[in-house]
């Protein structure tokens, strides 16, 4: 007969948890963040749509079903156009096209900028051999500068000693004075830039006061005009005519020096011509007109 076997006896343990045991964990938050920021999103979206008309909707419904090439159709451009100073108040809008971005603008005018130089710097070239391989005009090539500044490319003929460009004391320009402008003027003919003349004198002041060095570099000034309109520039091309006495002399030159006489010749970039068109509409002034005749300064 067998021995009886002891009773084994299982003791069930209960457990309890802490607070997050009865509700799985810490999901409950995860699953509660996720339904405010949907909500948030949701009356953000419910904002902006009561904050647009009808043309931004339809822009915005386009561009979810024709996708972004939408704003590039003749449709798309009307809706950005409508809406240049942005959609929201204060923002910054948008320009039609591909290149919509601050920096591509930016490059972009970088870029004209630098192509707008190179062509100046040709044409500076381009006169500066004219003078060297023609054999009647290298006689005045030592009258002839060029230099860059702010504005522009500039070209200074000024009078020398044995070759003073005008008859002394009157616009009369000499033959060879004619010869050296129409030169000129066939290559920045060739250019689209404005162009800005100027007359300059030495300070030897007439004796009478009815007659100064204001009026005489102003009249020598739209004198060179003419030539320079006659023998290659486009209509329009020029900017202004101004007479400026003995008011700039050369750098490095006392008023009184005949160098001084001369005429300037300015072709503008168009960053300064889009200043100075700015600066005019600041002020309430009209456009001026190229062709207008040379300001007699007092």
């Amino acid at each position: 007969m067998s021995e009886p076997q002891p009773e084994v006896k299982i003791k069930v343990v209960k457990k309890k948890g802490g607070h997050g045991g009865g509700h799985g964990g810490g999901a409950w938050k995860i699953a509660y963040a996720d339904l405010v920021t949907a909500m948030m999103a949701f009356f953000l979206l419910m904002w902006l749509l009561n904050s647009s008309n009808s043309n931004t909707k339809t822009g915005l419904a386009k561009y979810f079903s024709e996708g972004p090439d939408f704003f590039n159709t003749k449709e798309g451009m009307a809706i950005l156009s409508a809406h240049n100073q942005g959609i929201l108040p204060g923002g910054r809008g948008l320009k039609p096209g591909p290149d919509v971005g601050a920096g591509d603008t930016l490059a972009a005018e970088e870029n004209s900028a630098e192509k707008e130089r190179r062509a100046m710097e040709n044409t500076a070239l381009a006169i500066d051999r004219t003078f060297s391989s023609d054999k009647l005009l290298q006689a005045f090539k030592d009258q002839v500068s060029m230099d860059f500044t702010d504005e522009g490319l500039r070209i200074q003929v000024q009078d020398k000693a044995a070759q003073v460009l005008f008859d002394s004391g009157s616009a009369r320009l000499k033959p060879y004075t004619l010869s050296i402008l129409k030169e000129i003027a066939q290559e920045l003919g060739k250019l689209p830039n404005r162009v800005v003349i100027g007359g300059h004198t030495d300070s030897v002041q007439y004796p009478s006061q009815a007659y100064t060095n204001w009026e005489l570099s102003a009249e020598r000034a739209n004198a060179a005009r003419r030539v320079l309109q006659a023998s290659g520039l486009k209509p329009g091309q020029i900017q202004r005519v101004t007479g400026y006495a003995d008011s700039v002399p050369l750098e490095g030159k006392a008023p009184g020096d005949p160098q001084n006489r001369r005429i300037s010749i300015i072709v503008l970039s168009e960053a300064t011509v889009k200043l100075e068109t700015e600066s005019r509409k600041s002020k309430g002034e009209a456009p001026k007109s190229g062709n207008a005749p040379a300001p007699k300064s007092e």
